[in-house]
């Protein structure tokens, strides 16, 4: 009986270590098959400086020396985006996204961070998107200004952080990092082109 009580002892602890070498493995394959990504940038609205004469007139003087966008952009307090992200769970196992945080950089320069409260579930093989809404300030645009103004516009976004995903009770941070890019030309133009009319 003491040879048969080993052989049952042996037969748990290998059917014991054969299930969490499994878990294990799933638990790893999952990790690998989860990702995040910047799928695109919409424009959402410009914050203006309330539309004086004076301010009208100094920007119809830089339009004669040929800098009205120059001009028309010192007139900006701030540029709100809806940056669309997909996440994705290609493994076996459904996680949970608390949040994720991230760095934005204009045409290679940062420009502050932002933070987008995901709370969901995304069951295996589901992909699903989330928007973050993302208010970027003057003071923050200061650095990057000249840059946009040099390209007429275009902003080169890129946005850089963690997501947290949840897989049974561990947090697992998932690193990354995506790009895109936009325009605010034509939104200055239509609305400096109403403001004179």
């Amino acid at each position: 009986t003491g040879k048969i009580k080993g052989k049952t002892v042996g037969v748990i602890v290998a059917v014991f270590l054969i299930t969490i070498i499994i878990l294990g493995s799933l638990f790893a394959y999952s990790y690998t098959q989860l990702s995040v990504n910047l799928n695109d940038v919409r424009f959402h609205s410009i914050d203006w400086e309330s539309l004086s004469w004076t301010t009208l007139l100094k920007l119809g003087l830089n339009t004669l020396s040929g800098n009205w966008f120059g001009a028309a952009f010192d007139l900006i307090q701030g540029i709100n985006l809806n940056l669309i992200f997909g996440l994705s769970n290609n493994g076996i196992l459904p996680v949970y996204i608390p949040d994720l945080s991230y760095d934005i950089l204009i045409n290679g320069i940062p420009i502050g961070s932002g933070n987008s409260d995901v709370d969901i579930i995304i069951n295996p093989g589901q992909t699903k998107e989330i928007t973050s809404f993302q208010n970027i300030q003057k003071s923050s645009l200061s650095n990057a200004g000249y840059s946009i103004i040099s390209t007429q516009g275009i902003i080169d976004l890129k946005v850089k952080g963690t997501a947290y995903f949840k897989l049974f009770t561990l947090s697992i941070p998932i690193p990354f990092e995506s790009s895109k890019q936009i325009s605010i030309y034509d939104e200055i133009k239509n609305k400096i082109t109403s403001e004179i009319q």
